[in-house]
């Protein structure tokens, strides 16, 4: 019994030092770089604030820092309202089309990782996914 004891302590003991050497070695990795969205947006209303409210929750449960940037390409939905809303909540910088110039905006952010994004041309996936 006493025995049985000990390999339990012994068990919960070494879990929790090699829980402390891997948190250790991961803050002396250093801050991972920040991943940068750009989501080129025309009347997306229906698909907007799922899409960012999924990349924030997605962002948080990994522990890694998003930026987002929303182009909009000329909206006639309650897509910049929606973005506007959303905006209040988290970090989203939202550009209109005519004053978003692309390279400039690359030569500014070379140090994070960016992912470019259509919300427009979700139906033209769908329709390309079914030929496949």
């Amino acid at each position: 019994m006493m025995l049985g004891l000990v390999w339990i302590i012994g068990c919960y003991a070494a879990g929790i030092a090699v829980i402390h050497a891997l948190h250790r070695q991961w803050k002396r990795r250093g801050t991972r770089r920040a991943a940068h969205y750009v989501l080129y947006a025309q009347n997306a209303q229906m698909q907007l604030e799922w899409y960012l409210r999924s990349l924030y929750f997605f962002s948080w449960i990994k522990g890694r820092p998003i930026e987002v940037t929303l182009v909009d390409e000329g909206s006639t939905d309650e897509t910049l309202q929606i973005a506007a809303r959303i905006a209040q909540e988290q970090v989203l910088n939202v550009v209109e089309s005519p004053y978003w110039n692309m390279d400039t905006w690359i030569e500014g952010h070379q140090e994070q990782d960016v992912v470019v994004i259509r919300l427009n041309q979700i139906k033209g996936l769908e329709s390309a996914y079914k030929w496949l």
